[in-house]
């Protein structure tokens, strides 16, 4: 490593203080961090020599939860380049269209994904066959194009050359989300911004501080990688110079034996996880000891009262937490173990460094109790849309972000979400716009006219269901409508069921009324998302 001195908390000072401690575990990996700043530089090298990848390049991945989504990291943290997850769940033509937006000059996938990227190659023409690198070494390239460079023959071909990092780990970020025009947008965060670096700085400790950390922390990832939040969490303990255990596939005992086992301090999961966590007969879970437990982070979704009530119960330490936020304006409210329960369907008060702001139609703040439209102001909030100012514009006002949710402050300061202006469902934790789904329905030869609305699901917190008008004389087949839209969309994308409707309700203007296509499904649930 140079002789200069590494920047106080980074990774690279962790190495040097810490150069035996356990950095990453997962299913085939424990490594140090020193074994884990040997493979990040190797690869980093490879990239720059091998792609001539430049400081503020891009490269996609498309990756399981595995510790070489962290060796990826921060080898591009090495030699200054952003990463740009790609949900694996996408399908190819949906993969290719992020890779190309981003500008993204190398893709890292898993095995299993390199047939259905190949197929879109065309799409990305930036990109060619020797522009991947493969994570697993069992997968042919297309039967006429030539095997492709596997993630160890990377790290192999990398030099051993130690240096510190041009990037920061609190850098910039490409991250997409699903967009209501029916193309996902690419919610920016500007690397070269050394002042935002310094506020996302004292904002991550502020945010140690409201969830309590205390080095060394032990923190246990579940949720998929490509999502903007779980991360965040592991890079929280990374900072803190801790340890993160890598849970490849979330099952519920398993979770259970990894707390216990690897006596984990801390996790982020969502309210699915835990519906399925509290589902376990009582003589399973004493089975194990949960008391390492100090920090369980609950988020993405809405996090039903009930269900908090038997998450608290179900630990033997005083440990739950929530926070709201979202992937274009991080973490805003958080609320934790003293009042969890006390304040039932808040999530929180406002997180150090944020500011608040609810209101009206016409943009004027509304009374405490009242409301409105609720907007955001951090330090973190996404520099834009890439390449989308529309976008942009849409969401920002006087420097405040929303990304759509109805809320309202009661007169203790703590925030609620009470509804969604935008028709975004969450299922699992995960953002489904129905835009995307109704373009491609409405391209089915039998399909008049439709919506794409959430409605209540026990487990997933919503679901997808299609209301559809047919062409007349078209016949009602569900089946072939699915199955018309499994080759155009990812699949937790797909309706779980249709309905067909004789007329769909509009307002004068020709807009669906979806407010009252969803009270016909919501009623009784006891909640409206």
């Amino acid at each position: 490593m140079a002789d200069q001195a590494p920047a106080p908390g980074s990774y690279d000072a962790h190495v040097r203080s810490n150069p035996e401690g356990l950095a990453l575990v997962d299913d085939e990996y424990r490594l140090t961090w020193d074994d884990w700043e040997d493979h990040a530089c190797r690869l980093g090298t490879f990239l720059r020599d091998r792609f001539g990848l430049q400081e503020g390049d891009r490269v996609a991945w498309m990756l399981y939860n595995r510790a070489e989504f962290y060796i990826l990291s921060y080898a591009l943290q090495k030699i200054g380049c952003m990463g740009v997850p790609v949900g694996y769940r996408l399908t190819g033509p949906e993969a290719a269209y992020i890779a190309d937006n981003s500008d993204a000059k190398a893709f890292i996938c898993q095995d299993v994904f390199a047939e259905r990227l190949a197929g879109s190659l065309a799409e990305m023409p930036r990109m060619s066959e020797d522009r991947f690198v493969v994570v697993g070494n069992d997968v042919e390239w297309r039967g006429h194009l030539p095997k492709p460079l596997s993630f160890q023959e990377a790290l192999d071909q990398g030099s051993g050359e130690r240096f510190l990092s041009l990037g920061s780990a609190t850098g910039g970020s490409i991250i997409y989300t699903s967009g209501t025009t029916g193309r996902p947008k690419g919610a920016f965060r500007d690397p070269g911004d050394a002042s935002m670096r310094a506020e996302i700085t004292k904002l991550m400790i502020g945010i140690v501080g409201a969830f309590g950390y205390s080095p060394p922390d032990r923190h246990m990832l579940t949720c998929p990688l490509y999502h903007s939040a779980p991360p965040v969490f592991g890079l929280i303990a990374h900072l803190l110079g801790g340890t993160v255990i890598i849970q490849r596939r979330f099952d519920p005992e398993e979770t259970l034996r990894r707390i216990q086992d690897e006596q984990i301090t801390s996790a982020f999961v969502v309210p699915t996880m835990l519906n399925r966590l509290c589902a376990l007969p009582d003589e399973v879970v004493a089975r194990y000891d949960l008391s390492s437990m100090q920090r369980l982070i609950v988020g993405a979704a809405p996090f039903p009262d009930s269900l908090k009530r038997k998450t608290v119960e179900l630990f033997p330490n005083p440990c739950v937490y929530e926070f709201y936020g979202a992937t274009e304006t991080g973490i805003n409210t958080i609320i934790g173990p003293d009042d969890i329960l006390r304040k039932p369907g808040s999530c929180g008060t406002v997180a150090a460094g944020n500011e608040l702001r609810i209101v009206d139609d016409e943009g004027k703040q509304v009374p405490t109790g009242e409301i409105g439209t609720l907007y955001v102001k951090s330090p973190v909030l996404i520099s834009g849309y890439y390449k989308n100012k529309q976008a942009t514009d849409e969401c920002i006002e006087d420097g405040f972000f929303s990304v759509g949710d109805m809320a309202r402050l009661d007169d203790e300061g703590f925030l609620y979400i009470v509804d969604r202006k935008k028709d975004m469902i969450i299922s699992g934790g995960v953002n489904i716009y129905p835009a995307e789904i109704e373009v491609e329905l409405r391209t089915h030869p039998s399909v008049y006219d439709c919506a794409v609305i959430g409605v209540p699901n026990d487990d997933w917190g919503e679901e997808v269901k299609a209301i559809v008008h047919l062409k007349e004389g078209a016949p009602a087949d569900t089946d072939a409508i699915q199955e018309y839209l499994a080759e155009r969309l990812a699949d937790y994308k797909l309706p779980r069921s249709i309905d067909f409707v004789e007329e769909l309700p509009y307002n004068p203007s020709g807009k669906v009324l979806k407010k009252d296509l969803r009270q016909r499904y919501w009623e009784g649930a006891g909640r409206s998302i």
